[in-house]
């Protein structure tokens, strides 16, 4: 029982048949090793073509924010009304535009100190609108409370006094014709020293272009600014709606401009009118805020 016969009747060992099964099963086992070796690495590289890769999943690219547009400020515009104090009339249509419009009161007017206080009660600028000597005296009578070039520095500052207190609740001064008073360094200079005791700044309505009151103020260290636009110096609806269109683009070149108009019903219709195209192209702004950054 422990071997097996031949043809020849010879026997043969057993352990040289276990040998021959052990050998067929390596050579399997070789082979097999081979085919998952192959197919593991095909599978790694995906290059088999009848194996199929892993699927791929697609990258979801995140949206790129849209780069934000620079913040670019509006041009600034003030407007001043100025002769304001004769009735009330005007400031409550003044107050129905819902702007930050500033108004200049002329002193000892029957409603001067009335409109000082309704329009400080609702938030706007108030300047005195200072009586000064025009050249063409003859035609245009600067009124109460006025200035002249004949007065002392003495005389020229204790009226200037007098007209401060006429007006209540004022920040600032602008002159109300003056195109001869303006022009005298001297009696002017006794001006901005009433002005820079009050703690007021000057606002030069530029009647002339030889006024020295910018000029001087700056030199003195008090507050101030000038005037660029004129906007009724005809009463027409159309002129003044004009004058309004040069405003937004003196503004737009300069990055801020003054404009001072007067309580015609013309000018104050034309800004009604126009305070779409000013809200969409500049910002208006209470006059007190371009103080020192609006110069000539």
């Amino acid at each position: 029982m422990g071997a097996t016969k031949n043809k020849k009747g010879k026997r043969r060992p057993l352990f040289s048949k276990a040998f021959f099964i052990f050998g067929v099963a390596l050579i399997f086992f070789i082979i097999i090793g081979g085919f998952i070796l192959y197919f593991r690495q095909a599978i790694k590289e995906g290059k088999h073509e009848n194996i199929p890769s892993a699927p791929q999943v697609a990258k979801i690219e995140k949206p790129q924010a849209m780069p934000l547009k620079p913040h670019i400020p509006k041009a600034q515009v003030a407007i001043v009304i100025d002769d304001m104090g004769r009735d009330t009339k005007m400031l409550k249509e003044i107050l129905e535009i819902n702007a930050p419009i500033a108004v200049a009161v002329l002193p000892f007017l029957p409603h001067s100190r009335d409109v000082a206080k309704e329009a400080n009660l609702m938030g706007l600028d108030v300047l005195l609108h200072l009586p000064m000597e025009p050249k063409d005296l003859s035609s245009n009578d600067p009124g109460e409370g006025a200035i002249f070039t004949n007065m002392s520095e003495a005389q020229v500052a204790s009226q200037v006094k007098k007209d401060v207190d006429a007006v209540p609740y004022i920040t600032g001064i602008n002159n109300h014709m003056g195109s001869k008073f303006t022009e005298d360094e001297k009696l002017m200079r006794a001006v901005l020293e009433i002005a820079k005791k009050e703690n007021l700044f000057f606002l030069d309505s530029k009647t002339t272009n030889k006024s020295a009151a910018y000029r001087l103020a700056k030199d003195m260290g008090l507050k101030t600014a000038t005037r660029q636009i004129f906007l009724d110096n005809k009463e027409d609806i159309a002129y003044i709606k004009g004058q309004i269109g040069n405003l937004i683009r003196v503004a737009k070149k300069r990055g801020s401009a003054i404009a001072i108009g007067h309580p015609y019903p013309a000018t104050i219709a034309a800004i009604k009118d126009m305070m779409s195209r000013l809200n969409e192209d500049v910002e208006i702004v209470p006059v007190s805020s371009l103080i020192d950054s609006v110069n000539e």
